[in-house]
């Protein structure tokens, strides 16, 4: 009976055994494979802020009075859609409009006596250039008379010469003599007058010449006075429109009128009164605002990020995805600024707008559990 026992308790001794050493392996491979885990795996580690916001490309424009003035039209309704350079408000422009008036009605009154002035001077010049081509003919006219009268000089000469030979030998009578003597002189004071009448002419010409230039003169310098007086009339026509259209506040950008002032015609606003916000119609990105301690050195562009916008559950409506675009280097106010690009088309049910905020998270690194667990008992660390 003893034998049967005693090989039945090392049976039993030897079943026990075998489970410990299983079990024991079987702690030893989870302790292994946790070992692994904690070494091998790679978790994400997130800079969080909740203070965030979804901003348009551009910034939102505001709309402002340029001057002061008393609202004639007012076209501004809040959530509208307005193309780039529509009027939203007009202001009364009465006594700019009569000033636009009277200067159009002086550029159209000198628009005519310049033109006026201009045919008279090509009218003058037409006169002057005739004129001087009759002084011409009458110079030569008179250079043709002096040439005979001094060929008629010359030739009574001769007869005087030859009737005083004459009359020396008493070949030809006294009277007859002085007859040819007198001749001889009035042909010379005949070719005087001739060359006296020819140096007349000249000094006219040139005298004419001299007049029609001054009066040219006097035409050009009045067309001139009036080119400037048209040039200020028109310049003073684009005033009075430069001036009107002040008058008129326009969207500067197309987009939907995000906030607009109560206003209605009559009343008055004052320089720099604000009138409406227009916000861009396009991609929105989000802004965060992170400590240094939490993105300098840590958060840099091309890091995956997501966004949970307040008021939409993220288990429901989901979260934003993108990636950093942009990251400040100095801190302003005590944060730092990050831009981040959403990627088109993530949490699509929700109606992203300009403004909605919320809480953004930007991965700033991938490590293992054990190196968290390390930054967790030791803060100094390995990071």
């Amino acid at each position: 009976m003893a034998s049967p026992f005693l090989r039945t308790m090392r049976s039993l001794e030897l079943e026990r055994d075998a489970r410990t050493w299983i079990r024991l392996a079987v702690i030893l491979a989870v302790l292994g494979a946790w070992a692994a885990w904690m070494h091998a795996a790679r978790v994400s580690v997130y800079a969080t802020t909740a203070k965030a916001r979804l901003e348009v490309s551009r910034m939102a424009h505001r709309v402002a009075a340029a001057e002061a003035g008393r609202v004639a039209v007012v076209r501004v309704e809040l959530g509208r859609h307005v193309e780039q350079g529509e009027v939203l408000v007009e202001l009364d422009a009465a006594v700019e409009e009569k000033r636009l008036g009277e200067e159009r009605t002086k550029v159209a009154v000198l628009a005519p006596k310049l033109e006026a002035m201009r045919r008279q001077i090509a009218v003058e010049e037409e006169v002057r250039a005739w004129q001087g081509k009759l002084s011409d003919a009458s110079i030569a006219r008179a250079r043709i008379d002096l040439r005979q009268r001094d060929l008629s000089a010359a030739h009574g000469e001769e007869l005087r010469a030859i009737s005083e030979r004459l009359h020396h030998e008493q070949l030809a009578s006294t009277a007859e003599h002085l007859q040819a003597k007198t001749r001889a002189a009035d042909e010379v004071l005949e070719a005087e007058g001739a060359r006296a009448d020819l140096h007349r002419l000249s000094v006219a010409r040139r005298h004419d010449e001299r007049q029609a230039a001054a009066h040219l003169a006097e035409l050009e310098r009045a067309l001139g006075d009036l080119a400037a007086e048209q040039r200020a009339a028109e310049a003073a026509v684009d005033t009075a429109l430069a001036q009107i259209e002040r008058r008129k506040l326009r969207a500067p950008i197309a987009g939907k009128l995000g906030n607009i002032a109560a206003l209605q015609v009559g009343d008055v606003l004052k320089p720099g009164d604000l009138v409406a916000t227009v916000v861009p119609g396009e991609d929105v990105h989000a802004v965060a605002l992170f400590a240094p301690s939490d993105a300098v050195g840590r958060v840099v562009p091309g890091q995956k990020a997501r966004m949970r916008l307040d008021g939409f559950a993220w288990t429901q409506f989901g979260m934003l995805e993108g990636e950093v675009s942009h990251v400040a280097s100095e801190p302003y106010d005590g944060a730092i600024r990050v831009e981040l690009l959403v990627r088109p088309g993530s949490a699509a049910s929700i109606p992203v707008q300009h403004g909605m905020p919320g809480t953004t998270e930007v991965e700033v690194e991938r490590v293992s559990p054990w190196t968290l667990l390390l930054r967790a008992v030791a803060p100094g660390g390995p990071r």
